[in-house]
C-alpha cells in the first residue's frame, strides 16, 4: 500500500512538473515534427508509399465491387418484393418472426386489474 502512495505522489509531482514545462517542450517537438514532414526528402519517401498504397486498395476495391453489387441487388430484391415497407407479406419471411398489421391507432399499455376502460382518444 504503501509503494502504491509513493508511487501516486512521483506520479503527481511529476504531472505537475510536466504540464509546466510542457506546453514549450510540446511546441518545440512539433515545429521540428512539422520541419521533418515537410523536407523534401522525405517527402520524396512519402509520396510513393502512400500512392501505391491508393493504387493497391483500388485494386481491391475493383475486386470486390462485382461481388458487393449482387449482394445488394439481392437484398433490394427481397424488400422489393416485400412490398418496399420492410414487413412480411403472407407467406414469406422467417417462421419466428411475426408481424402485426399496421393500423392508425396509437398503441396503448395493457390495463391493469381495476382500472377503467379509456376512451379513445
Amino acid at each position: 500500500m504503501m509503494r502504491a502512495l509513493i508511487f501516486a505522489a512521483g506520479a503527481a509531482a511529476g504531472f505537475v512538473a510536466g504540464t509546466r514545462a510542457g506546453r514549450e517542450t510540446y511546441d518545440k517537438m512539433r515545429g521540428r515534427s512539422n520541419e521533418l514532414w515537410r523536407n523534401p526528402a522525405v517527402q520524396e519517401k512519402v509520396i510513393p508509399a502512400v500512392q501505391d498504397k491508393v493504387t493497391e486498395a483500388a485494386g481491391v476495391v475493383k475486386e470486390k465491387a462485382p461481388h458487393l453489387q449482387e449482394t445488394v441487388g439481392g437484398l433490394a430484391e427481397k424488400v422489393t418484393h416485400r412490398g418496399g415497407s420492410g414487413q412480411h407479406s403472407a407467406g414469406s419471411g422467417s417462421a419466428t418472426s411475426e408481424s402485426t398489421p399496421a393500423t392508425d391507432e396509437p398503441t396503448r399499455p395493457p390495463a391493469s386489474p381495476g382500472d377503467q376502460p379509456r376512451p379513445p382518444e
